[in-house]
């Protein structure tokens, strides 16, 4: 078998895999550091080391992103946001200074072959290496070639020497018996109890609006208030309107591609506000089932043509608003210069102003996102944005400059004080009357009061929750009333738990911890559980540490 997959991987594995990632890969959004652009401001450009590579390179940057995405499918591994991402990222490249620096060799052919059948990919259901994965996996992708020569090797064996410093850095993973005991003994320790609940939204109490108190309220708590850095700035539109008399009449041929094109779209318009009643309906003789009439150009051709010329001017527009971005940079033009008043009015547009803003408004303008989110990214020489699409063209933004943080005064933000200081009082006394109770129901228990009685004379609603295995809880029951239940004794009341706008009181009836034998088969899987959790804990957090270690001084320094 390893004889096999060296001659069909190691071999020719340098070619096969050229077509990679465009089977596997699906894009994954992310960004580390700035990327330059034709339009950059590239004196404003900066280093971006971490152990050695240079993050803000794009060349760095695209490898690495390719080597993680390449490993992640290997693997098995499914990539859900972006924090997990530039943790496998860091960790990557931190573990592999370290296994430079320790001096871990690639592997050998027959070494990694063996690998090789480790990864999740070319295994089947039941974790064995499956030759028919494999040879699936090399046929799907031996015609495709479009990746770099030899990435994939590239990546195999650096995964290889990852593994192998992990492995050190994991550890034997102690666990002590008596951890192991403990966690066989949770899953199967039997519970009976009773829970007291009352309502978040049903406790009204009265807050009073005292002047002094929201006063001292928003000197607590002024940076609550503080308005964020925003940005000063304004655009030019580039109107996909302005440009229609550049446009000729189509002509029937045109028209007719252009609805061929998009005869899917147009068919759906035309179904939409043309409904045929059910009753007028043409049946066929044989399987009496509706027909369904063709759509032709002649029936839909204002929406075509209109739709044709549309996508004309839009272009045009974009080809507009993209050279006067270009000729800014080209010509070096500056911002409050004759050169810049002249071509704006060579272009016939006109300069509008934006409102400030800050990140956070940015979908509360009628402008788009992405146009505005761009002016963060602005200064200096680069004053100005790429060219954006907006619903009535594309647009080109001015960075005019920024607003600092600022903090209102108090009688600029008193209403907003206002209701804060009510929700936070409302939670403070909720809380307060959860302590109450609490007292309450200890006292009648203390005095021989049943549980439900004394919760009910409260005003509170009672669950029981009879006889049942940690394990296997009742789906209703709410997982924090679980997890506290497990560590009280019989008879305890709990402190009040807020879950879901709840206050929830728990009183454990009952608690029976079996006994477990030493050779319990339950047992031996809780401590290999227990001993593999420690040692990834243990790993982990030394690559947590080596990735801190190589963050640079200033980013240590902000966190």
């Amino acid at each position: 078998m390893i004889s096999w997959i060296q001659h069909h991987l190691i071999r020719h594995g340098r070619w096969i895999f050229l077509s990679l990632l465009a089977l596997i890969i699906v894009a994954f959004v992310f960004t580390i550091g700035n990327t330059p652009g034709c339009t950059t401001d590239r004196s404003g450009y900066e280093e971006n080391l971490f152990y050695g590579i240079d993050l803000n390179a794009p060349r760095n940057r695209e490898l690495i992103i390719e080597k993680v995405q390449i490993s992640a499918y290997l693997n098995g591994q499914t990539i859900r946001n972006d924090e997990q991402f530039q943790s496998l990222l860091y960790s990557r490249i931190a573990l592999l200074n370290l296994a430079d620096e320790i001096g871990i060799p690639s592997p050998s052919q027959e070494v990694l072959a063996k690998f090789i059948q480790t990864k999740r990919v070319f295994q089947d259901e039941k974790g064995a290496f499956s030759p028919e994965s494999y040879t699936s996996f090399v046929d799907d992708i031996e015609s495709n070639p479009r990746t770099t020569q030899g990435l994939i090797i590239l990546v195999l064996e650096e995964d290889y020497r990852i593994a192998q410093i992990s492995s050190v850095l994991d550890g034997p993973g102690y666990v002590l018996p008596s951890e192991a005991l403990a966690q066989s003994q949770r899953r199967r320790t039997e519970l009976s109890l009773k829970t007291a609940e009352f309502s978040y939204s049903a406790f009204k109490p009265e807050i009073p609006e005292d002047n002094a108190a929201l006063s001292e309220y928003y000197e607590v708590n002024k940076l609550r208030y503080e308005i964020p850095e925003r940005i000063q700035a304004s655009y030019v539109l580039f109107k996909s309107e302005d440009y229609a008399e550049q446009i000729p009449e189509a002509s029937e041929n045109e028209l007719n591609e252009y609805f061929e094109a998009n005869r899917g779209k147009f068919e759906e318009e035309y179904e939409f506000e043309n409904p045929a009643p059910s009753a007028s309906e043409k049946l066929t003789d044989e399987a009496n089932l509706p027909v369904k009439e063709a759509i032709t150009l002649a029936m839909v051709r204002d929406s075509v043509a209109s739709s044709y010329l549309l996508e004309q001017t839009t272009r045009l527009a974009n080809q507009a608003a993209q050279s006067f971005a270009y000729s800014l940079y080209r010509d070096e033009i500056k911002r409050n210069s004759d050169a810049f008043e002249s071509l704006l009015a060579a272009t016939g547009a006109n300069l509008t102003a934006i409102d400030p803003f800050s990140l956070a408004d940015l979908s509360q303008r009628s402008l788009s996102a992405e146009l505005l989110e761009s002016a963060f990214a602005l200064g200096g020489n680069r004053y100005y944005s790429d060219a954006y699409a907006e619903s009535a063209g594309y647009a080109v933004l001015i960075y005019e400059g920024r607003i600092a943080p600022e903090i209102p005064t108090f009688e600029e933000v008193q209403s907003e004080i206002a209701v804060d200081y009510k929700a936070d009082e409302k939670r403070r006394l909720f809380n307060k009357r959860g302590q109450a109770i609490q007292s309450a129901l200890e006292t009648k228990l203390s005095e021989g009061s049943e549980f439900s009685e004394a919760a009910e004379a409260l005003d509170l609603a009672v669950k029981l929750y009879e006889s049942f295995v940690t394990e296997n809880p009742p789906r209703e029951i709410n997982r924090s009333v679980l997890q506290q239940a497990q560590t009280m004794q019989p008879g305890e009341v709990s402190q009040m738990i807020t879950s879901g706008g709840t206050g929830i009181f728990v009183h454990l009836i009952e608690k029976l911890v079996p006994d477990i034998a030493p050779e319990d088969e339950e047992l031996a899987q809780a401590e290999e559980y227990l001993s593999r959790f420690a040692a990834y804990t243990s790993g982990s957090g030394y690559a947590n540490e080596l990735v801190f270690q190589g963050l640079p001084k200033e980013s240590m320094a902000k966190d």
